[in-house]
Parts: C-alpha cells; sequence; structure tokens
C-alpha cells in the first residue's frame, strides 16, 4: 500500500504509526504539501484509487459517519439508519428538484448540507481542506441547525496547535451514474457531476463524498482503512498560508440562499429536524 514512509521531501518529516496506522508527516513549506499530496495521488491512481482530502482540526484515529458516532450496537445502528431513510423521504416529498435526482445521490447531498448520514465528506482542492482544518465548527439548537465557523488563533507561542489534511482513498471503478464510483471497498459521488450547480455549495468546496461497503455483518462502523497518509502542519503556518483571500471565507464556501437556490429549497421543504439525523444546518457568515 502506498504511503509517506518512503518519501523524502524537502521541508518534510515523517513519523511512522504504529502497525495498521498511516503515520504523519508534518509539512513546513506549502511545496511540501503540494508534492506530498501529488505523491500519494499519484502513487494510489496505480492501485487503481482515487485520493481525496479531509481537513480536521484535530487527528482521529478513526474516521466514523456522522451518523455513526452514537450508538454503537447493531440495534442502535439499524434503528439510526431507519430514521435516516424515513427523513430522506420526507425531505424528497418536500422538494420537487430534489424529486428530479436519483435517489442515491440524495443522502449525500443532503450530508453536505447538513445531515447526519453514512457518508464522509471530502473535498478535491487542498486549500479548502486546509481551511477547514483551521476552522472549528460551532452549533446549537434543538437540532445543531444553527452552524457558524470560527478561524482558529494560536493561544501559544510553541507551536503546540496543528491542522491536519487526511488522505481518503476511493476506488476508481465508475458506477452506472455519471458522477458516482463504486468499487469493492468504497461508493463514492462527486456532487459537482451528480447535481446540477443550483446546488452551489457542493461547487463552491470542490465537494466528493465516499463510504465504506457493506458486506455480509453491514457496513463498518468507521472508515479510517482508506486513510492512506496524513498530513499535518503548524497552526501558526498553515494560518499564514491560507491568507485573507475572499474565495476561501465562509461566505464563499457557503454561499446564503440568495446565491445558492438549491439551499434556499431544502431550507424551504419544511423538514423540522430530528434528534439523531438533525437538520439543514443555517449556516452564518
Amino acid at each position: 500500500m502506498v504511503g509517506f514512509g518512503k518519501l523524502f521531501i524537502r521541508d518534510a518529516f515523517f513519523t511512522a504509526g504504529a502497525a495498521g496506522e498511516p503515520g504523519i508527516l508534518r509539512v513546513c513549506d506549502p511545496h511540501a504539501l503540494i508534492q506530498a499530496a501529488g505523491y500519494l495521488k499519484y502513487g494510489c491512481a496505480k492501485e487503481s484509487e482515487f485520493v481525496f482530502f479531509r481537513g480536521q482540526s484535530k487527528h482521529y484515529k478513526t474516521m466514523p459517519p456522522s451518523i455513526m458516532r452514537q450508538g454503537k450496537t447493531a440495534a442502535s445502528q439499524n434503528k439510526r439508519l431507519r430514521s435516516l431513510n424515513k427523513a430522506i423521504d420526507n425531505v424528497i416529498a418536500g422538494n420537487t428538484l430534489l424529486q428530479s435526482l436519483p435517489k442515491q445521490v440524495v443522502e449525500p447531498l443532503l450530508q453536505h448540507y447538513g445531515f447526519k448520514t453514512t457518508w464522509i465528506d471530502l473535498v478535491d482542492n487542498i486549500w479548502v481542506a486546509l481551511w477547514f482544518a483551521c476552522h472549528h465548527a460551532r452549533s446549537v439548537g434543538k437540532f445543531g441547525q444553527y452552524m457558524h465557523f470560527e478561524r482558529r488563533q494560536v493561544p501559544r507561542e510553541d507551536n503546540s496547535e496543528f491542522a491536519y489534511v487526511y488522505m481518503v482513498a476511493a476506488d476508481s471503478k465508475p458506477g452506472s451514474l455519471a458522477g458516482t464510483w463504486t468499487g469493492p471497498k468504497t461508493e463514492m459521488v462527486d456532487l459537482r457531476v451528480c447535481c446540477p450547480s443550483l446546488y452551489v455549495r457542493p461547487h463552491a468546496q470542490h465537494g466528493v463524498l465516499f463510504r465504506a461497503r457493506g458486506g455480509v455483518g453491514g457496513r463498518p462502523s468507521e472508515y479510517s482503512s482508506q486513510v492512506r497518509g496524513i498530513i499535518e502542519i503548524e497552526l501558526g503556518q498553515a494560518l499564514r498560508w491560507l491568507g485573507e483571500g475572499e474565495m476561501l471565507g465562509v461566505r464563499s464556501l457557503f454561499p446564503p440562499p440568495y446565491y445558492d437556490q438549491g439551499y434556499q429549497w431544502l431550507l424551504e421543504s419544511g423538514y423540522p429536524g430530528h434528534e439523531v439525523i438533525g437538520s439543514i444546518a443555517h449556516v452564518g457568515s
């Protein structure tokens, strides 16, 4: 399996992980960041895998989808999935545009706009991933429906805070629908291809989603086996690299309903929210 263990890049330092873990590559220069990302994309492509990015403010050893982060028993997870399917049907019933989309696309699309589902958000742009790694998402409301993003601050001068970019692999076998890929291990949806740009957010974020495929015992409860590498950047450096450009701001990455008509229609669908599934999030800028 391709990883960072044998890679040498100027201004990058690798720390091996425990058995079965990908290890962490600390990069100290934007060129090293780009080269490391390209190394894994190129290497994994030879093994019939696409590699995408996920920005995180902390290093987690597991990667469960949002709907599986509570209630670990099979019975509890099955109950959550039944609630999710019911919620999806309710939203589709109240949204004419969703009714025109293939149903296999609707769940990942709703995930992108706030629902808790079996999918995990990735992006196809490393600077967008770094943006997410440099911000905290804050939510309030009965269903966490009111959300905003706060830029992280460097609390001290000892460089103890980091931003992380996870390199996540998905199978590269095309599915039956344009913009989908279904292989032996994963399913992937590229919302930029599957959904019209009336839904602006996925296009603004270069958004793709993936999930692990289920087997005889059901779908795995976490997907960390698909992580091919983890890049670590000192938070102060990451913030300087991002700068203050308008294209990497909340208003650009989460366009308001005035610009994102699909988002407006989702908010107007009438779905009230659910304690397990969440709701369509109102994102403040």
